[in-house]
This record gives C-alpha cells, structure tokens and sequence, in this order.
C-alpha cells in the first residue's frame, strides 16, 4: 500500500510539474510576443508629440531635432541640403552637425555624439543627451513607463515682475511639474517650505512682492494650484514676511465660513430654495430644478471645491464658489481679507455673496 501510495503521488507530482512548466513556458512566449510600448519623451513636464518616433541604438536614446526648438527656447535650426548639415542655433551657442558625424562644433566648444545623427522620416535624429548638452539640461529615463525625461531647472523658477530677486522654485518636482515643497528667495536668502504642493506643467506658480500689511515694507505672496478636476479647482496662497521670511497667517476658507455664514438648502417640487446668512444679512435664492429625485442636492452651501485667490486694490481676495451638489453651483463668496497687527495674521474683513444666473 505505501509503495502504491507513494507511486501515485509522483505520478501527481510529475503531472503538476509538466503543467507548471507548460504554463511558465506560454507566460514567457506571451511576454514576448506582447507589443512594447512606443517610447515617449517629456520636455519641462509637457508630453511631446512626435512624427517620428524616438529610438534606441547601441543603448543610446535618440529623439528628432526639431523637438528642441518648439520645447527648449530659444532655438533655431538651419538646414544644408547639400551637405547634409544643420546648424543649430541656441542663446549660447551656434552648433554645426552633419548627418553620420560623433562631432558637433561650436563656438570654441565640440559635443561628442555617442550615436552619429542620421535622417529618418525626414527628421534629423539625434542622441537625447547632446539635445540636453545644447541647454545644460537634466536627462532620466523610466524603464517602467518607457520615458525620457529632458528638464531644465529654472523652468520652474518664478520671479517677481516687482523685484526680479525674490524667486520660487521646488524643492522637487515631479515629471509633470507638480512641486513637492517649495522655495522662497529674497536677495540671496532663502526659507523652505516643505509642506507647500502644488502647480503643475501648465499651471506655473506666482509669486509677487507687494506691501500687504500697510507698513510700507513688501511682503512675498505666493499663489498656486493644489489641484484640478471635474468641478474642482482648488487655489493657495501664502504670505510671507520679507525680512524673517516667516509666512504670515491666513484665516482659512474653512475658519471663515464657519465664523460668518450659514446656509440651507430646501427642496421643493419644481424649485430649490438656497439660503445663506452672512453676518446676520440674509439672502434667498430660487432655482427652477422640477426633477423628481432631489437626493443628489446638499442640505447646505458646500465651500472648498473652486477656490481662488486674488488682490485686489492692495487686499487679499478669496472667491469660493457655492456648491448645491457635486458639479453643481449656486453662487460666489467673495472673502476680502485685512491685516491684523494685534494678532500678526490676515483676517476677514467682509464677505460678500454673488449668486450666479437663476438655472432653469
């Protein structure tokens, strides 16, 4: 019984490994027979579109030219059809390459191309690394997403039209722009601020320089996006005092609402009904809804999905959009905001509300 019992088992033994192997072997020829991904390439957080694609030769990435000259500025390229030339023209430098050269030359300076150029589809192809070299750029390449990145730092560098020595910049930013912490620069000095994210590829943040406080001294206000979305655009904004580059409090939206409004919304058969108390002042809205499932409606004003923030006349201004439902609208509260010395911090001055058109 045992020799027949341990006889089965490797029977069994032998037939799960027949099938495992069979398995591993058909995972492997779908993992090779799968499309690989095309590879892309980002420029300063913005995704390139290309004509023609980049390549890898000799593990050396090359990418089209003329990508240099709608995403790296200023550049301009000249092309010689008889010898096969381009002459690439940049702030810095004037480059000249021919097609099948490891050789670019400068103005007193040469680049070493580990792959020679070469046309493809019409397109001059060149390696990635001699396109950053042309604009002291910072390469990487994500094997995972099958990306190249090209970055040049003071892309992200803000400075204000006031003072052009007070700047902003990341502490870090990632491959489509959003930073995470940033820096605050006036004459030299600098303060981080780790907590501070936000911005991204095409929502550069702001900053400016301007006398908030009254005391004739300007202040460093920072403006910028923490996120966007279906209905949702969320703004910051921070203050920060120029001498001890300490930020400067700021009532939030939440504190405000919570210390000056009340609202409600009451449902009807054909209508809504919002209504909202500012400071004892009482405002009601009528809007047309003759839906017969309300459920999707709040109970009250929602504040903090569309939040931006401006000034105005000298004064912080904080306009929150008044949500009745998840994409749906009201009105706006428009917060203006003074300086309080006692406290060292801005607080409300007045609130008023601007309901938007009556929806029908």
């Amino acid at each position: 019984m045992t020799t027949r019992k341990w006889a089965k088992m490797a029977v069994i033994g032998a037939m799960a490994s027949t099938m495992l192997m069979s398995t591993m072997v058909q995972a492997q020829v779908q993992a090779k027979a799968a499309p690989q991904k095309e590879m892309e390439l980002n420029i300063n957080h913005w995704m390139v579109t290309l004509d023609v694609n980049p390549v890898i030769v000799n593990q050396t990435a090359l990418v089209p030219l003329r990508v240099i000259k709608e995403y790296l500025k200023p550049t301009q390229l000249q092309w010689n059809n008889k010898t096969k030339t381009v002459t690439v023209s940049t702030s810095t430098d004037q480059v000249t390459l021919k097609m099948g050269s490891r050789e670019a030359k400068g103005q007193g300076k040469a680049y070493s191309l580990s792959v020679p150029a070469y046309l493809k589809d019409g397109r001059i192809m060149v390696p990635v690394r001699f396109i950053a070299e042309l604009h002291n750029a910072e390469v990487g390449w994500d094997s995972k997403e099958r990306m190249i990145y090209v970055y040049t730092p003071e892309v992200d560098v803000s400075t204000a039209e006031e003072n052009p020595d007070v700047k902003l910049y990341p502490v870090s930013a990632t491959k489509y722009g959003r930073y995470e912490g940033m820096v605050v620069e006036v004459e030299g000095r600098r303060q981080v601020f780790a907590d501070w994210y936000g911005g991204d590829g095409t929502r550069k943040p702001i900053i400016q320089y301007r006398d908030m406080t009254g005391d004739g001294k300007p202040e460093v206000v920072v403006f910028y996006v923490d996120g966007t979305g279906t209905g949702i655009y969320i703004g910051k904004t921070h203050v920060v005092d120029a001498e001890t580059l300490k930020e400067i409090p700021m009532e939030s939206l939440d504190q405000a609402v919570a210390g000056h409004v009340e609202s409600s919304i009451e449902k009807f058969a054909d209508y809504i009904a919002v209504k909202i108390v500012i400071d004892g002042k009482e405002t009601v809205q009528r809007i047309e809804d003759d839906s017969e499932d309300k459920s999707y409606l709040n109970d009250k004003l929602g504040f903090g999905a569309v939040v931006r923030h401006s000034i105005e006349e000298g004064r912080l201004v904080t306009l929150a959009a008044g949500s009745i439902s998840p994409a749906g609208f009201a009105g706006d509260l428009q917060i203006t905001y003074r300086y309080d010395e006692e406290s060292n911090r801005f607080v409300v001055d007045r609130m008023e509300y601007d309901r938007l058109e009556e929806q029908r």
